[in-house]
């Protein structure tokens, strides 16, 4: 919006064009007053025109751009007469609610969207961003006045200068930057996830807050209730809550998918999700020549035993590369890891075949505890003795191949099992990502959220709850611009409100043992065999493709680069860091020339594919 001009609409236009792949199906421009309201549209309810974007109330006096689903969108006409809607798609559902109640509305939407409000009464414009951060939302102020869009690059289309930060290089080592509002790009910042902002259009005074906080889910009275159940039966409110999150999230007129992993919390999805969609298509990455990233047997099992066709994509050293510079592209920034890509090709495969929505599990490793070794010294302060054997040993499990190969590394894991039954260890420090701006300040919150549990069990809860926004922050963000990459929706269950109510007010010892994922291993044990209920967590998508790159890459492509003089790195850095650079980190520098050359040297992505391999 312009603060007392109209908006130029050869810039909505180039807003709009760098946004068509998000939404292939339709899209629309309206200009209201000093305001320009942009949208592209991927069709998924009521895919007809009744569902057009920008849309405008019949009073006039109200506009809407959104982005997501909004699941319980039917409950939302309640109040209204059956004649006020000429469709059957949320996006109607939300502008009445809206245009009734304004942001207090919002704490009654259960799904994921970015949404634009426009409300000419009030004048202002209201944006908004779900609890989690699931869609994303961008916005920079130039030329006079404030932009909004679903990707940084869009707003460069649309003006916005394209000026890296001057922490650029360092957030990028340690992969944050992914989380708060801070981005690596100068002048653009994120709505952070349950964040709202107001702007008059009258003088452009800008307001904001957070409508959602994870901490505000944390119950005494639930805890309690909770906590005189037995395991029996909270596994069956667990089950009975997730599968119903697992229906909603099916909303759709077209076809719908999952990926698969053949892991816990994908096969419960897709478990799930088979019993209300018989055309359910499932889709797995496989590494077949690597034992230890390769998941298409345990998908294959899961499928069979489901009855759900299964598409597998086999993830080659050749396959990976020729989607690397595009995922990087649309990623918004260096790729954090490998996995970036890997879904990347899955959703091309889920495009071909003609599926628009992929049920994802994000979140499921958040609310019970699955990055195990993050929380180990936590964890281990509550856990008895035999449950931290129980997970010692389940870690070494998932590492089978190497161990069957290496008589040492079998005793070194025996050795340290034991060990940790005796001792806890401490908590890993992860190198891949660091804790994002304002993770203290969510972990006081928690903290407090759980000062009526004893304190060892408080500051483990508390530490479950303040990480979740530790690995969202990525993982949302891979998901959305990977999948949309390929104008596919992603939406994941276990991050709807009742899940995540349920689940942050379990018995703590209850949600995250004897086994990793505790409690909810039971549930998969009632509708899966045993040996995927109980499979230990494997690296999956996350391997280490530095190796693959540089089998290929032109080493002049890095080292004459413009990587280091776009982000101003220091010689002496580069050299420290290109020397100790694990796999990981060198193909998040790898990413990052990637990214240099597209964002602020306007290369294409076929020169820097021409460029980067070895021709």
């Amino acid at each position: 919006m312009e603060f007392g001009a109209r908006p130029p609409l050869e810039r909505l236009q180039a807003l709009r064009d760098a946004l068509s792949h998000r939404g292939p199906d339709d899209s629309g421009i309206e200009v209201v007053e000093n305001v320009g309201l942009v949208h592209t549209r991927l069709a998924i309810l009521d895919v007809g025109p009744s569902a057009h974007q920008p849309m405008r109330h019949p009073g006039g006096r109200f506009w809407l751009v959104y982005n997501g689903e909004v699941y319980n969108h039917r409950e939302l006409r309640a109040g209204f007469e059956p004649g006020d809607f000429s469709g059957h798609g949320d996006t109607e559902s939300i502008m009445w609610a809206l245009q009734r109640s304004g942001l207090e509305a919002v704490a009654g939407f259960s799904g994921q969207f970015a949404l634009a409000a426009l409300d000419l009464d009030s004048r202002r414009l209201l944006l908004c961003r779900d609890r989690f951060g699931v869609k994303p939302l961008y916005l920079a102020s130039f030329g006079g006045g404030v932009w909004f869009a679903s990707e940084p690059a869009a707003l460069i289309s649309a003006g916005a200068p394209a000026r890296p930060v001057d922490a650029a290089f360092g957030a990028i080592l340690v992969g944050s930057r992914y989380g708060g509002s801070e981005t690596l790009l100068d002048g653009i910042l994120r709505l952070g996830p349950g964040a709202w902002a107001s702007i008059l259009l009258d003088g452009g005074q800008v307001t904001s807050g957070r409508w959602f906080a994870p901490s505000g889910e944390v119950s005494r009275d639930l805890s309690e209730q909770l906590a005189r159940c037995s395991r029996r039966q909270l596994a069956a409110e667990l089950k009975r809550t997730l599968r119903s999150a697992v229906h909603s999230t099916l909303m759709a007129d077209v076809p719908v998918g999952a990926l698969l992993s053949g892991g816990v919390d994908s096969s419960l999805l897709v478990a799930f999700a088979a019993e209300e969609r018989s055309d359910l298509v499932a889709f797995a990455a496989n590494q077949a020549d690597n034992a230890r990233y390769g998941e298409a047997g345990s998908a294959r099992r899961v499928a069979a035993h489901l009855g759900v066709e299964l598409d597998v994509t086999e993830v080659t050293p050749a396959s990976w590369r020729g989607a690397f510079v595009a995922a990087t592209i649309h990623s918004g920034g260096p790729l954090t890891n490998a996995s970036a890509v890997t879904v990347a090709q899955l959703a091309e495969r889920a495009q071909a075949a003609g599926v628009k929505v992929l049920l994802t599990g994000e979140g499921a490793d958040e609310l019970f505890g699955g990055y195990g070794d993050l929380h180990a010294e936590r964890f281990g302060a509550v856990l008895a003795p035999h449950h931290r054997l129980l997970q010692s040993l389940e870690q070494g499990l998932g590492e089978r191949p190497r161990l069957l190969r290496d008589p040492h590394a079998t005793a070194r894991w025996l050795r340290d099992a034991l060990s940790d039954a005796v001792r806890p260890r401490r908590s890993a420090v992860w190198t891949m990502l660091s804790m994002p701006l304002g993770g203290p300040d969510l972990m006081y919150e928690a903290l407090l959220a759980y000062e009526h549990h004893p304190p060892e069990v408080a500051r483990a809860e508390a530490g479950l709850l303040a990480r979740m926004d530790y690995t969202l922050c990525w993982l949302l963000n891979r998901m959305d611009k990977n999948l949309m990459q390929h104008a596919i929706e992603g939406r994941v269950p276990f991050l709807e409100p009742e899940v995540v109510r349920l689940a942050v007010n379990l018995p703590l010892v209850q949600r995250i043992a004897p086994l990793s994922k505790g409690i909810l291993r039971d549930v998969a044990a009632s509708v899966l065999p045993a040996k995927v209920a109980y499979r230990p967590k494997l690296a999956g998508m996350d391997f280490d493709a530095g190796d693959w790159i540089e089998q290929a890459a032109d080493p002049t492509f890095l080292a004459d680069g413009v990587l280091r003089d776009v982000l101003r790195v220091p010689s002496g850095e580069w050299g420290r860091v290109m020397a100790a650079g694990n796999g990981h980190l060198r193909t998040r520098i790898w990413s990052a020339e990637v990214w240099c050359r597209s964002l602020f040297e306007g290369h294409t992505e076929a020169q820097i594919e021409q460029d980067l391999w070895r021709r």
